[in-house]
């Protein structure tokens, strides 16, 4: 009876959190998740208060986004419930999350290598005008100061393969009905699965995308949209990291 009890507070948890960020109430979800963590949180409906706030702080509709905070609140979701039917979930997300650190890391390193890059023709340039003008100067100069340089268990035992087939079953029987949003949500977790050798971020994009557009109102959707926002935040970066690596090539012509 008592477990029974907590699963319904739980369901109860979930479904108020997922109606909260479809209205984008995410403020409400925060404080409410944070009074439950702060009456205990090491027993559910814990596990679903820490995954909400994970999920809130990775959204890109919500203001005060915070990949660190996400991050957080998803690692202690996984240390104080390893077997929370969330955690798997939670490990994939924090995957991702660190994959948006790294190219961010990536990134600021070759902007500074770029800043530096361009001071230094800044410098040059300006050497190379005052010698124009006065080289007894500046070689005088140069000297002193020089130039700055709900959730289903979507995989068993890790057969990620086997687990991809039967969403597809799923999707083949059932097209654009039920449970076939499941389905699309499953097959997009699997191939942005940390531990799947087959891991496919397009692909997974694919899925949470056709999810949102044909299931827009599936309990599914909105995770699945957060997906997609993190998706495009890795793109972005990427992208950043080319129109660098173009410039740097400018540079140094």
């Amino acid at each position: 009876m008592q477990e029974t009890i907590v699963e319904l507070k739980s369901n109860q948890q979930l479904v108020q959190y997922r109606e909260n960020v479809a209205a984008g109430s995410f403020e409400t979800v925060i404080a409410q998740s944070k009074q439950i963590l702060a009456e205990d949180d090491r027993n559910p409906p814990a596990d679903i208060a820490l995954y909400s706030l994970g999920e809130v702080y990775a959204l890109n509709d919500f203001e005060g986004k915070d990949y660190n905070l996400s991050k957080y609140y998803f690692e202690k979701l996984i240390n104080n419930f390893p077997d929370s039917k969330f955690t798997p979930e939670a490990k994939t997300y924090i995957s991702l999350l660190e994959t948006i650190f790294a190219q961010e890391r990536e990134t600021a390193a070759v902007e500074e290598k770029l800043s530096e890059k361009e001071e230094q023709v800044a410098a040059a340039e300006i050497i190379i005008k005052k010698e124009m003008a006065a080289p007894e100067i500046i070689v005088e100069k140069e000297k002193k100061s020089p130039p700055a340089s709900r959730r289903p268990k979507i995989v068993e035992n890790k057969n990620f393969e086997e687990a991809a087939q039967k969403n597809l079953q799923i999707l083949g029987e059932f097209g654009t009905k039920k449970p076939a949003d499941e389905a699309l949500y499953n097959l997009g977790l699997i191939y942005a699965h940390v531990d799947n050798p087959a891991k496919d971020y397009k692909k997974s994009k694919i899925y949470f995308h056709v999810l949102t557009m044909q299931f827009p109102e599936s309990e599914f959707a909105e995770e699945a949209r957060i997906w997609l926002g993190l998706f495009e935040t890795i793109e972005k970066i990427q992208q950043i990291d080319v129109e660098i690596e173009q410039q740097k090539k400018q540079l140094t012509r």
